[in-house]
């Protein structure tokens, strides 16, 4: 599909230009443009003199005097555009009557948006005959022809000729085009082209009340913004080819000349908004979605300086936001194409034929390309036609989700309907069998209490307190805390559908599938769904699991899922914020389709934040009243608890809970779990790095100082024990470099580096048999350690025990033949038993 769309975007272009390039071609007139019998219609574009003021100084009389008559330049080009200036351009050119009657015609400046217009009419001699104004800073009452260009009607007498000069200003795009009529042919060209114009808005003003009806009914953001983008678009069209001057505010001369770019920046603001909602990016591409944002609050906050900053400036701004919005809007066509959403093709096509004539038009706004048919007429045939396709899009939009959400709602029907009968059946049984389980539910109880994670829990900075009760004897609520791999941590808390043995029984599966896990997976995502692939193999009844699983980084960044649990509450710690995190994703255990549901999002902990993780058992428990205990509680605590520890924090929320629910018997099992990027840590981390770098300069006391104030916070932090070993044994103070060591190697067991110093501390004491061990330890996971070997073999001297340690310097030679010690020891060997 998506070669094809390439091949139509390609054709699309590949027509435009194709118009564009055919419409630019012109035949040139003379420089004198000859009025004859058959005169209807001049051009005058071609072979016109022109001379450019740059400082705006130059008066007519100035104008006529030969040194500056002779810098008249003559101008090649069919309407030519000289984009954004702020020079003064003086057009001089020559009409001779040759009929046989006076000619009246009419000179039309083709272009709406020319500020001050100067008309000089000179006989042969240099005599001014006649000068007159225009231009639309003028008001429209004072225009000689009702329309919206600004039009002077002359007269030549027969067979006589007349030099025209007229000096042109505006703030706005300068564009020379002009044409000289006949009277008839004039107003002739007016009607017809008042009956397209009519038609034209009349169409689309049609299909907004149209869009607008379905809003009103469906409530899609989608056709309210485009109804509005539209809207304000067509105001811009409006405001552009002069119609909105000469119908809607004709006697407001401010507005008329300052709505322009007002107009351009509320259309772009609802065409991004469209977009978002049309192609629905906070869901497909979030990223695209977040820049649009921000796009259009930048383009909300400069609106109102629309009206009071430079008219140039802020035109040439919105140009090029233009553009910047098309290339935005066509990388998300493609992205979103990509991944498959069918409703965007339609809209796709529409914006390849609307926004290729509206760059034409801002690349000739700049001067960049020749005015023409194209760039004059392109944007509103194009823009017809985008509404066409556009407001098909929205219906096909209706229908895929619509069919979608039929395909959804009847499997879940289904399943929910399948599954619900089973329970009932399993409940129903259980029932009957309680009796004969108590003693078996004593039992389950210890053991499902067993495999919870001890807490309080600490770890570089995160420190976790959790509480649980359960309904019964045993419960389907649990909780887990997983040292994942790269330094993260990861916090479960989950919920099993129903209670007693058989959520007990099925919370047992889902730790045991969690665990398996997140040996070889890290994100969320990729655990829910292999979680639920497990539990869906083991689990035949309609029974099925809820989890929100938090994966904390060693910078404390975080990825988190969430699988239909309940809502977690996050404390800013920083101005006392509370928010809520949430993902898409289905319970698990239950049907396959769950898979493609599951995501992940990323966030980021500071020091004090809080995380709290809780079961529907708490949030939902009732009082006397029937009234809930609700999470707007549960934000009221934690905000009023800030100042406190967590596990003073997790009593408080107990205590509260219990007076609130006394006098009512327990519904369902109640979990917590609280979570703290403990703020003291940052001065451990302060402390640790600091007598890290006294360590590497070799400065041991006083790293030693820096690294008893980080145990100090942290007697377990394993980091700091690892660099006071170091520090001790490298100043020669061996027994506390042997007690730090293996405080570190307790949670490190497999740094062969370590082991190898350890095995040098007790060598140094003396202790041979727990040097050979520790020495050993480092060969099992490094084997060809050169130290460690030279510890073993001298271990193993010191132990009588020659023959072993000969053994070892023959292996230490295959590693380094040129070893001295290795050579020498053996050579002794050898002296004392013979070769």
């Amino acid at each position: 599909m998506n070669g094809m769309m390439r091949k139509r975007y390609a054709h699309i272009i590949g027509f435009c230009l194709l118009l564009f390039f055919l419409s630019a071609r012109h035949l040139q007139a003379d420089n004198v443009f000859i009025i004859d019998p058959d005169f209807k219609k001049l051009d005058i574009g071609t072979g016109f003199e022109m001379l450019e003021d740059g400082k705006k100084t130059l008066t007519i009389d100035q104008v006529l005097r030969p040194e500056i008559s002779s810098l008249f330049v003559m101008k090649k080009q069919i309407s030519p555009s000289f984009g954004f200036t702020s020079s003064a351009y003086w057009v001089r050119f020559r009409v001779e009557n040759r009929t046989g009657s006076d000619v009246t015609f009419l000179l039309e400046t083709a272009y709406p948006l020319l500020d001050d217009i100067r008309l000089y009419r000179v006989d042969d001699r240099g005599t001014i005959l006649e000068s007159r104004t225009g231009g639309k800073m003028r008001p429209f009452r004072e225009r000689e022809v009702d329309y919206r260009n600004w039009v002077f009607r002359c007269t030549e007498k027969a067979g006589a000729g007349t030099t025209y000069i007229l000096r042109v200003t505006t703030e706005s795009s300068m564009n020379l085009s002009m044409h000289l009529w006949t009277p008839d042919v004039f107003f002739y060209n007016v009607t017809r082209e008042n009956v397209l114009q009519g038609i034209y808005y009349g169409a689309i003003l049609v299909m907004l009340i149209y869009n607008l009806f379905l809003f009103c009914s469906i409530r899609d953001m989608s056709y309210l913004f485009y109804v509005l983008y539209y809207a304000f678009f067509l105001m811009f069209q409006l405001s552009l080819n002069g119609l909105a001057a000469q119908y809607l505010w004709p006697g407001s001369q401010w507005w008329a000349n300052n709505n322009l770019v007002f107009f351009i920046l509320l259309s772009i603001i609802f065409a991004l908004n469209f977009c978002r909602t049309f192609l629905e990016m906070e869901r497909t591409i979030p990223r695209m979605n977040e820049i649009f944002l921000v796009l259009i609050m930048l383009l909300i906050i400069f609106v109102p300086f629309s009206f009071f900053l430079n008219y140039r400036i802020m035109m040439m701004g919105a140009i090029s936001i233009t553009f910047m919005t098309a290339l935005l809007v066509s990388i998300s066509l493609v992205k979103v194409l990509k991944k498959g959403f069918k409703p965007a093709r339609f809209y796709a096509i529409a914006w390849s034929f609307f926004w290729v004539m509206v760059v034409l038009h801002g690349l000739k706004s700049f001067a960049l390309i020749p005015d023409n048919m194209v760039t004059q007429w392109g944007m509103q045939a194009s823009s017809f036609m985008e509404v066409v396709l556009i407001s098909l899009g929205l219906a096909d939009r209706i229908n895929y989700l619509k069919k979608e959400l039929e395909s959804l709602n009847e499997n879940l029907e289904n399943i929910v309907e399948e599954r619900t009968e089973e329970i009932n059946s399993i409940l129903n049984r259980m029932e009957k069998r309680d009796n004969e389980l108590q003693q078996e539910l004593d039992l389950a109880a210890d053991i499902q209490r067993g495999i919870l994670p001890q807490t309080p829990f600490y770890h570089e900075g995160i420190a976790v307190e959790a509480w649980s009760r359960s309904m019964g004897k045993v419960g389907g609520d649990f909780f887990d805390i997983f040292q994942m791999q790269g330094g993260h941590v990861g916090v479960l808390i989950a919920d099993a559908s129903g209670h007693g043995m058989p959520a007990a029984f099925i919370t047992a599966l889902a730790k045991i599938s969690f665990a398996e896990t997140i040996q070889t997976q890290l994100f969320p995502r990729d655990i829910f769904v292999n979680v639920n692939n497990e539990l869906m193999k083991t689990i035949k009844t309609d029974d099925f699991v809820t989890a929100f699983f938090l994966v904390i980084g060693p910078t404390y960044e975080v990825f988190y899922g969430n699988a239909s649990h309940v809502l977690p509450l996050v404390l800013r710690r920083e101005g006392l914020t509370v928010e809520e995190w949430d993902t898409n994703g289905l319970f698990m255990g239950a049907m396959d389709i769950a898979n493609e549901m599951y995501e992940d999002r990323q966030d980021i902990l500071n020091f004090g934040d809080r995380v709290l993780l809780l079961t529907d058992g708490l949030s939902e428990a009732k009082n006397t009243e029937g009234e809930s205990f609700g999470s707007g509680r549960l934000k009221n605590i934690l905000t009023e608890t800030a100042h406190l520890s967590i596990g003073e924090v997790r009593d408080r929320i107990m205590k509260e809970w219990n007076g609130f629910t006394r006098g009512t018997e327990q519904s369902d099992d109640v979990t917590l779990v609280i979570v703290e990027i403990d703020p003291v840590y940052r001065d451990l981390v302060l402390f640790r790095e600091k007598g890290f770098k006294l360590l590497s300069k070799g400065s041991y006391d006083e790293a030693v100082t820096e690294l008893e104030k980080a145990l100090a916070i942290d007697a377990s932090d394993e980091k700091t024990h690892l660099y006071v070993g170091e520090c001790y044994l490298n100043a020669g103070n061996y027994p506390r470099a042997v007690e730090h060591l293996k405080e570190y190697l307790g949670k490190n067991e497999i740094d062969a580096n370590v082991w190898c110093h350890l095995a040098e501390a007790y060598l140094h004491l003396r202790n041979f048999s727990m040097a050979y061990q520790a020495a050993q330890k480092a060969l099992q996971f490094r084997s060809n350690f050169v130290r460690a070997l030279v510890v073993s073999g001298l271990s193993l001297k010191n132990l009588q025990k020659k023959k072993e340690a000969y053994v070892v310097w023959k292996k230490l030679l295959t590693i380094d033949p040129k070893h001295e010690m290795a050579l020498q020891e053996i050579q002794h060997v050898q002296d004392e038993f013979g070769k």
